[in-house]
């Protein structure tokens, strides 16, 4: 089939921002794949999705998903690093030292919650995938999803550091950091489905979703001032 047949990849735009030029045809050929594979997987699960399936879908010969990835255990491993990419997060690119407190917990929070999520059929499969691992585990990530994540947890704890003038995190800083990711998983993974249930309007809509985003904010700038003020009451104590 001709790349002129083939139908629209919607992580070519991705690939080509990541890439800094229009994507090679070998290049190409990973990024359906990526694509199909996040299709498939969040569909399926891991052990369910065949890598026939896939590359029907990405419209590519099978003997593809050897060539770009091995087999379909490190074709998952890659799909699941895509909302990590610096494409989509904005978080990873901030400038913790400069960057105003308010500023970057809303880069993080929109990040773990798009407003726009509704609207884009790749972050609801990404959001499926994430959620189906979580509730029955394929057993091939290994370290892959801690791996993905720990640079935005160094981010975080780097500028909680700067916010309460420590040299390095102890173990609240810790606490507090994974309490303020915390705040929006609920809504993501674990708890989505208590979510829908008892209050299903905090997740319909753009505006819904964009409020939600400010008041993880606000609750996030809570917490950070309690913890603030029991480092300051603490420190009192002991002088």
């Amino acid at each position: 089939m001709s790349p002129t047949t083939k139908s629209c990849c919607p992580l070519m735009n991705m690939a080509q921002r990541l890439l800094g030029h229009a994507p090679s045809s070998q290049e190409e050929t990973r990024w359906r794949l990526l694509q199909a594979g996040t299709e498939v997987f969040a569909e399926l699960g891991f052990k369910a999705a065949t890598t026939r399936e896939i590359a029907r879908r990405a419209e590519v010969n099978l003997a593809s998903i050897h060539y770009h990835f091995g087999d379909k255990a490190a074709l998952y491993r890659e799909v699941f690093r895509l909302p990590f990419l610096n494409e989509c997060n904005t978080f990873a690119t901030l400038d913790v030292e400069a960057v105003p407190l308010v500023e970057a917990l809303r880069a993080l929070y929109i990040w773990m919650f798009p407003p726009q999520a509704e609207a884009d059929p790749m972050l609801q499969q990404f959001m499926r995938l994430h959620a189906r691992e979580e509730g029955d585990p394929s057993g091939v990530l290994g370290d892959a999803m801690v791996q993905a994540f720990r640079p935005n947890h160094e981010k975080l704890l780097a500028l909680l550091c700067r916010e309460l003038h420590l040299s390095a995190a102890d173990d609240d800083l810790q606490r507090l950091a994974f309490s303020l990711v915390g705040l929006a998983t609920v809504y993501m993974h674990g708890g989505r489905s208590a979510v829908e249930a008892f209050a299903p309007q905090l997740l319909k809509g753009v505006p819904a979703r964009e409020t939600m985003v400010e008041r993880l904010v606000e609750h996030a700038l809570a917490l950070i001032a309690s913890e603030k003020n029991r480092r300051m009451a603490s420190q009192k104590e002991n002088t």
